[in-house]
C-alpha cells in the first residue's frame, strides 16, 4: 500500500513539473527577444527644441556733440533676447566606407531637413534731453518687439567620437542652413520713441554656416538620441559686419542659439520572406552548404 501511494505521488509531481513554466527573467522584461532585423544605412531623423537670442551685454549711451548749437540730448538702446523653437523632419545617411581615405572616415554620416524656427527680440529706447550744462530736461521712452518666422533647409556633415563602451559619443557637425521669413517682419512694430538713423532690418533670405554639438544615446540597434545645440558661424548671404552670423532688427544684432533634441531611425531592409538570424549564424550556414 505505501508504493502505491510513494507511486502516485511521483506521478503527480512529474506531472505538475512539466506543465510548470519558470518566470521570465527580469532582463527578458526589458530587453526583449534578441534583434536580428538588418538595417539600412540610411534613417528618418526628426529634431526639435527651444531657441533663443542672445544680445550685447553692455549698452553704450549716445551724445550729441557738445559744440553742437541745436539740442542737446543723449540716448541708450538697450536690446533683449526673447525664447522661441524649431523643429525639422529629414533624412540621414551613414558612411559605411569612406573611398578616399585608407585610415578610416572623415565623415561618419550626413543628413538633412526642412523645417520651421520662430525668432523673437526686443528693444527698448531712453531718450534724454539735455540743457547747455547736461542736466537732464525731459525724458522719454520707446519699446519694440518681435519675432519672425521662417522655412528652412539645412545641410551637413558630421564627425562621431565614441566613448568606452560604444553606447554614448559625441557628434560634431559643420553644415549649412538657408532661412526664409515667411511671417512677421512689421517694422513700425515700436510703442513710442526711437532712434530711426540707427535702424537697419535683416532682409527675409539668410543662407548661413552652421557648428552642431551633440551627445549621443545609442538607445537600441538602429536608433539614436542625440541632445545638442547650433551654433552660426558665418553669415554669408547677407554679410553685414564681416559675415557676423547674427540679424539686425531695430537697432541692434540678435544671436540666435538652437538647443535641440534629435533621434534618428534607421530604416529596416525589406526581408525576402524568412529571417536571415544573426551573422554567427549566417556564417554557419554557409559552412554547412559547403559541406554538403
Amino acid at each position: 500500500m505505501k508504493q502505491l501511494i510513494l507511486l502516485c505521488a511521483i506521478a503527480i509531481a512529474g506531472n505538475v513539473g512539466a506543465q510548470y513554466k519558470p518566470k521570465k527573467k527580469r532582463k527578458d522584461f526589458f530587453g526583449g527577444a534578441r534583434d536580428y532585423r538588418d538595417f539600412r544605412s540610411t534613417g528618418i531623423q526628426f529634431q526639435l527644441g527651444p531657441s533663443y537670442t542672445f544680445t550685447r551685454s553692455e549698452n553704450e549711451i549716445q551724445k550729441s556733440d557738445p559744440a553742437s548749437l541745436g539740442n542737446r540730448y543723449q540716448y541708450e538702446q538697450d536690446p533683449a533676447g526673447r525664447i522661441g523653437g524649431f523643429a525639422e523632419i529629414g533624412l540621414a545617411h551613414f558612411i559605411l566606407k569612406d573611398p578616399f581615405f585608407k585610415f578610416g572616415r572623415i565623415v561618419d554620416y550626413i543628413d538633412y531637413g526642412i523645417g520651421f524656427k520662430l525668432n523673437g527680440g526686443r528693444e527698448t529706447t531712453m531718450f534724454d534731453n539735455l540743457d547747455a550744462l547736461g542736466n537732464v530736461v525731459t525724458s522719454t521712452t520707446g519699446e519694440g518687439k518681435f519675432y519672425h518666422g521662417s522655412v528652412f533647409a539645412r545641410f551637413a556633415v558630421h564627425k562621431l567620437h565614441y566613448l568606452k563602451g560604444g553606447k554614448y559619443f559625441f557628434d560634431h557637425s559643420i553644415g549649412l542652413n538657408a532661412d526664409y521669413r515667411v511671417l512677421g517682419g512689421d517694422e513700425d512694430n515700436y510703442d513710442g520713441y526711437f532712434v530711426p538713423g540707427t535702424q537697419y532690418f535683416a532682409k527675409p533670405l539668410a543662407v548661413q554656416l552652421h557648428y552642431d554639438l551633440g551627445f549621443g544615446i545609442k538607445l537600441k540597434r538602429g536608433s539614436y538620441l542625440i541632445p545638442g545645440v547650433q551654433l552660426p558661424v558665418l553669415g554669408i548671404q547677407q554679410w553685414h559686419h564681416g559675415g557676423n552670423p547674427s540679424f539686425q532688427w531695430y537697432s541692434n544684432n540678435y544671436y540666435p542659439v538652437y538647443f535641440k533634441i534629435k533621434f534618428i531611425k534607421l530604416l529596416v531592409k525589406k526581408s525576402n520572406g524568412c529571417n536571415p538570424g544573426s551573422k554567427e549564424d549566417k556564417e554557419r550556414n554557409e559552412k554547412y552548404m559547403q559541406g554538403q
